[in-house]
């Protein structure tokens, strides 16, 4: 499939001359009006969007420090193995 957005070499000079022909044209001031009134809109609904987040959804939750009882169970080290050898249990006959 073709690239229909490709110029010829006709078309490219064509669009140089008439970019270079063009007079500045400064903005009109209701477009100047609009790009104000976007950005601050843009500025003002930023501040809106964040104290809803932070209202409604908080996401400052702490956590918790371990209890007593986890602190001692994981600080006492696990029972040792018994110093000598362990007596075999007989085994039972039917």
């Amino acid at each position: 499939m073709p690239d229909k957005h490709k110029l010829t070499d006709e078309e490219q000079t064509a669009m140089v001359d008439e970019l270079k022909r063009m007079e500045y044209e400064p903005l009109l001031p209701i477009e100047k009006k609009l790009i104000t009134y976007s950005i601050g809109l843009g500025i003002v609904l930023l501040f809106v969007f964040i104290w809803m987040s932070r209202t409604f959804f908080p996401h400052t939750t702490k956590l918790e420090s371990p209890t007593a009882e986890v602190k001692t169970a994981t600080a006492t080290p696990a029972p040792a193995a018994p110093a000598g050898a362990v007596p075999a249990t007989p085994a039972k006959k039917e």
